[in-house]
């Protein structure tokens, strides 16, 4: 009979996959999350839809769509920064999701209308926002991956900051999976980025609701605003989001 794997080599075996779950994480950034309303196309489209009760209808025309495209899904967003950031000589547009989850769309058990089932494990911060906030002036691709592999470009204490939000999105998942799209997480979030991230510092809380029809208005802007509001949209699937899943879930089996 095989014998059991030892502690060390236990940890040995989650340290290896917290690192590969890291690297999966940047691996996805880049992705367009940090832009999923503003000024898209009918190719393109955003499907945006305030978070509430079930639509069938809206619902059933975003499987139609899927049903055409291999590489957009439908997400769920918690928290919404929206404005203009200038970078250098370039404006940065920014609509952007704080936390997101993927989202499935089926036929309910009568088969007469659809609902939608969020992939809690899915959760995750949106680190293409957050890595564009960090950048202090804009980079070239070729060296991104520079930019990556240097911690010298972002203070620790902001990284341990990030990964305290993100082991609190997995105890809400793990405990109470209902909480994730909550708007009490989402202020929450914000409030500890703002105040703990100075690139986030200059970020203000709405006063006013949101409305898609004045995202226009709002992207032009110079700054950026934090609104407390959950929504529905369609975006390009992050190649590596469904390996990060996958190692999260497997870290949790051997821990």
């Amino acid at each position: 009979m095989p014998s059991r794997p030892s502690e060390k080599n236990r940890d040995v075996v989650q340290a290896y996959l917290a690192y590969l779950q890291e690297m999966s994480r940047k691996i996805s950034q880049r992705t367009g999350m940090e832009n999923v309303l503003y000024g898209k196309t009918k190719a393109s489209h955003h499907y945006y839809r305030a978070f509430g009760t079930q639509d069938a209808q809206y619902l059933r025309g975003v499987d139609n769509y899927l049903a055409k495209t291999s590489d957009r899904q439908l997400f769920l967003g918690n928290g919404l920064i929206v404005g203009c950031l200038q970078k250098k000589q370039t404006k940065k547009y920014i609509a952007a999701p704080l936390i997101y989850c993927l989202a499935k769309v089926e036929p309910d058990e009568s088969g007469k209308s659809y609902e939608y089932i969020p992939d809690l494990d899915a959760a995750s911060l949106n680190y293409d926002l957050i890595t564009l906030l960090f950048e202090q002036d804009d980079l070239d691709e070729e060296d991104y991956d520079e930019f990556l592999d240097q911690s010298a470009g972002v203070d620790t204490k902001k990284l341990d900051i990030l990964e305290e939000i993100e082991t609190k999105l997995q105890t809400l998942i793990d405990r109470e999976p209902g909480q994730v799209m909550t708007s009490s997480l989402g202020n929450e979030v914000f409030r500890t980025l703002k105040a703990s991230i100075s690139e986030l510092s200059a970020v203000e809380p709405a006063t006013e609701r949101f409305a898609l029809d004045g995202l226009q208005k709002k992207s032009m802007e110079a700054g950026l605003k934090f609104y407390d509001h959950q929504f529905f949209y369609v975006a390009n699937l992050p190649g590596q989001l469904s390996t990060y899943t996958a190692l999260r879930k497997l870290i949790a089996e051997v821990t």
